[in-house]
């Protein structure tokens, strides 16, 4: 299963103001986990000289390479100095997301911590649509952060569950982060309206993560409401407890393979003014349902 392990947490990073919010929420995570943050700038090359140095305008890419491992390095002892964690840099040139994530499973990195401007993004130079891009082409766990945060932690989680194959493979990622930053978890069981005689099933779901998380110590709230847009009532349910990370299942189009994710994920990433934490999914052959404690 492919649970989140913060030992190793990879950050890309472009210099940029909502970058560096990205960075506060990994360093944070490094430091109460004892981990340590991995920053990686990617560049394409064509673009090296008209975007990253426009007035310098030097044809050298191993020169402007320099330069930005240089600047990537700075960052880098900077965190350091600040949070009192292991930082190093990489930097990598071709497809953005592709490059990050062959070198986050290159350096066995267990989570991916990057920014986005969701729907505000103008351009897919970094952020934006290369969140996208690279939740769909990793088998890691991708947090995406828009926002500072005026405090940073997760002491309140909110974890969607609803009644697809996959829903379940995300709570023991739940309530490892519980655990770790002392979080309550308030669990939104979602079904539509042609669900409604299955809804005894979400009942079932929501008292065995209870029982689950209670072995952790950590408290649950857990609420079942019918929804015609699970995105949208996702987002208005972690408002309404301010809620500091949401947890998503990455549902993929298995059908045509990787490539695309969830309407909902792509919603919830787009929209979400708090980091989501996406979770790939474990399939496993003709067996599609998971197995968490033996319990579902």
């Amino acid at each position: 299963m492919n649970k989140v392990k913060t030992n190793k947490i990879l950050v890309p990073f472009d210099f940029s103001k909502t970058a560096g919010n990205a960075i506060k929420y990994a360093a944070f995570t490094a430091k109460l986990t004892k981990g340590e943050l991995i920053l990686l700038n990617v560049q394409r090359r064509n673009e090296l000289v008209d975007i990253i140095m426009p007035a310098v305008k030097l044809k050298d890419i191993s020169v402007i390479m320099e330069y930005i491992e240089e600047k990537l390095e700075k960052v880098a002892d900077d965190i350091t100095k600040r949070y009192g964690i292991k930082v190093s840099s990489l930097t990598s040139m071709g497809h953005i997301a592709s490059e990050i994530a062959n070198i986050a499973e290159e350096e066995n990195c267990g989570l991916i911590v990057m920014g986005t401007r969701g729907r505000d993004s103008h351009n897919d130079f970094f952020l934006g649509s290369n969140a996208y891009h690279t939740i769909t082409k990793t088998v890691l766990p991708v947090m995406t952060v828009k926002n500072a945060a005026d405090k940073l932690g997760f002491g309140r989680i909110v974890l969607p569950m609803d009644l697809s194959q996959h829903s379940r493979q995300k709570v023991d990622s739940a309530i490892y982060m519980a655990d770790k930053f002392a979080s309550h978890i308030y669990v939104l069981g979602l079904y539509h309206k042609h669900e409604a005689q299955d809804k005894y099933k979400l009942e079932v779901i929501l008292e065995q993560i209870k029982r689950l998380a209670a072995k952790k110590k950590v408290v649950t709230t857990g609420t079942i409401i019918q929804s015609d847009n699970h995105a949208a009532k996702t987002l208005a349910y972690a408002r309404k407890v301010k809620g500091q990370l949401i947890m998503a299942m990455n549902d993929q189009d298995t059908e045509f393979g990787r490539g695309l994710i969830s309407t909902y994920v792509h919603q919830l990433v787009n929209e979400s003014k708090i980091p989501v934490l996406c979770i790939p999914p474990e399939i496993h052959g003709e067996n599609m349902s998971s197995s968490i404690g033996g319990m579902w």
